[in-house]
């Protein structure tokens, strides 16, 4: 059936959604264990991500990217979200750089687990409708991959296996279904 998210044409509060959690990893050094994950709910027709990373003082905009295919059948119309905690470094779609608008509002906290940054974007309907010709609704289905790189290639992943030659996050999207809450 696929990953599961709601859509509410309320705001649903983020410590009732699912977390997807980057488990698949390359890593080779401590100091990148660093556990990000993803969690995401339709608001009304707009489509809301947020990723949540463990990490005090964070710094840059593209250490973090997002894969999101609205077309699942059109293996190329991926829609691919660099960012970071100061903002999102560039926007591509069917690889090529785009201006496509997307909302992004980072922010910093802390709980029991300990102090995390937070980015959540926020792909609003009509750049939806532009893409894909339709509106999220119950039933509706994309596929979605995000990935948290390092200068010295180690590399975190919601889905596949980044230690596996020629690793391409686009190919290891896993499909989400939207329900109503």
């Amino acid at each position: 059936m696929g990953n599961i998210i709601y859509r509410s044409d309320n705001i649903i509060p983020w410590d009732t959604q699912s977390a997807f959690k980057m488990t698949n990893y390359k890593v080779s050094v401590e100091e990148n264990m660093i556990f990000c994950y993803l969690k995401t709910y339709v608001h009304g027709s707009d489509l809301v991500l947020c990723s949540y990373c463990f990490t005090e003082n964070p710094v840059g905009n593209d250490n973090l990217h997002l894969y999101l295919n609205l077309n699942p059948e059109n293996k190329e119309d991926i829609l691919k979200i660099d960012f970071g905690f100061d903002g999102i470094k560039e926007i591509s779609y069917k690889g090529q750089k785009s201006d496509i608008c997307v909302e992004y509002r980072p922010f910093k906290s802390n709980d029991e687990q300990g102090f995390y940054w937070c980015g959540e974007l926020v792909i609003k309907s009509d750049t939806i409708a532009a893409l894909s010709g339709n509106t999220l609704a119950e039933n509706s289905i994309f596929t979605l991959n995000m990935t948290q790189c390092f200068e010295n290639g180690d590399m975190f992943t919601l889905f596949g296996n980044p230690e596996n030659e020629g690793f391409c996050p686009e190919d290891a999207m896993d499909v989400f279904v939207i329900l109503n809450y």
